[in-house]
């Protein structure tokens, strides 16, 4: 199974329907909600609502577009093949659909608005990311600042979109500015939210005095387990803890087989983000 999804996110035709579908959840926030309202967006395309605003003469879709190109030429050499031909079609998709998806979801309050216009362009941009693409040419920029300077990606993102707000605020109400950002909060964290979905597993920490018998159950039922011997800090007697990372899915049938076989063991579980390597998820190569 795990073989066979590892194939699956490696495929080209996966990859380049999550850049489709990514692009057109993306576009779908913006039209339908946020152009109606002027907020400006974050990164590049932010910088294409700003240029739009300025200069009406040519489309957002141009600008955005335009904007594209030298970033692209720069980064030709930047980054690899895959990368940069996935992230340049997530770019003419998001063109081609800001010129020719409109319509309006009719949502009038502003505050409303920035938070559902939020909701599912961060939705988008998380679809695009899970990609071995990038949603547009700052994206390429960003990945080799990354990787020849360590420029994290957050660090670089906040400085573009510090840059697009300074411009915004010479064409926009206070009020528009607000709306914005609360639009591009909400976005961040539902980008994250929609990134975690694909990786996020459950850390379990099991701290027993039978180790070898819960990691004997544990590998029978085709679950991981690293045993790690301690000491108890009042009893000083000796005792294990045995990490193993699963999923929401096997959680409680792993509570289950750990208090079945030792019912005085204690079961701690944690959150994560992201586990990558292994046979959870490849690490993604730029």
């Amino acid at each position: 199974m795990d073989n066979l999804l590892r194939s699956i996110n490696d495929s080209l035709i996966w990859n380049l329907f999550l850049l489709l579908a990514g692009s057109f959840v993306f576009v779908v926030g913006y039209n339908g909600i946020a152009a109606h309202h002027h907020f400006v967006p974050a990164a590049l395309y932010g910088l294409a609502v700003v240029g739009n605003d300025m200069a009406p003469g040519l489309s957002l879709a141009k600008w955005y577009f335009l904007l594209n190109i030298p970033l692209f030429a720069m980064a030709w050499k930047g980054v690899s093949r895959r990368f940069f031909f996935l992230t340049l079609f997530a770019m003419v998709m998001v063109t081609l659909m800001t010129s020719y998806v409109h319509f309006d979801f009719g949502i009038r309050n502003e505050m409303y608005a920035a938070i559902a216009a939020g909701a599912i362009m961060g939705a988008g941009c998380g679809v695009i990311l899970r990609s071995y693409g990038g949603g547009g040419g700052l994206d390429v920029v960003a990945v080799i600042l990354n990787s020849r300077y360590g420029i994290r990606f957050g660090v670089f993102y906040f400085f573009i979109n510090a840059v697009v707000m300074l411009f915004a605020l010479s064409l926009f109400s206070p009020d528009k500015i607000i709306a914005s950002l609360v639009m591009l909060f909400i976005s961040s964290v539902v980008t994250e939210y929609v990134l975690s979905l694909f990786n996020q597993r459950k850390a379990v920490r099991i701290i027993t005095k039978r180790p070898e018998e819960l990691i004997g159950v544990m590998i029978q039922a085709k679950y991981h387990a690293s045993a790690f011997p301690g000491k108890g800090g009042y009893s000083g007697e000796p005792v294990d803890m045995i990490f193993s990372i699963t999923d929401n899915l096997r959680l409680r049938s792993l509570e289950q087989l750990v208090f079945d076989n030792d019912p005085e063991a204690i079961f701690v579980v944690e959150s994560t983000f992201s586990v990558i390597g292994g046979s959870f998820a490849r690490r993604k190569n730029y």
